[in-house]
């Protein structure tokens, strides 16, 4: 079953942030399982929101990919994980990933903002 997963991490910066995406190079070695990643960061820190064809795929991305990435940075923090069954996703305009872009380093967003 589809689940999405929330991520609250406090204190997580954008330079970290975009450290560890360009580290896991999604672009050429996409997540097996992963559909959908989104991420903000506010005074508090990163938010992410993703949507998984798994829980299993989550956990297994998480251990596998993403925390000895995130341990190699010497990123301090726990980030706080909810995962929950996924009841529906709708995208308003599916044709806007492909006019902006589906990568996964933030500089190609801000290259398409200006």
């Amino acid at each position: 079953m589809a689940v999405a997963m929330f991520m609250h991490w406090p204190g997580v910066t954008s330079d970290q942030y975009d450290a560890i995406m360009a580290r896991l190079g999604l672009d050429g070695n996409p997540a097996a399982g992963g559909v959908l990643h989104l991420a903000t960061l506010t005074d508090e820190g990163l938010e992410v929101c993703d949507v998984w064809q798994t829980e299993q795929a989550f956990h297994s991305f998480l251990e596998q990919r993403m925390l000895p990435v995130v341990s190699e940075l010497g990123i301090s923090g726990e980030p706080e994980i909810r995962l929950v069954p996924l009841h529906n996703l709708y995208a308003g305009d599916p044709d806007m990933i492909d006019r902006i872009g589906a990568v996964s380093l933030p500089a190609a967003v801000a290259s398409w903002a200006s």
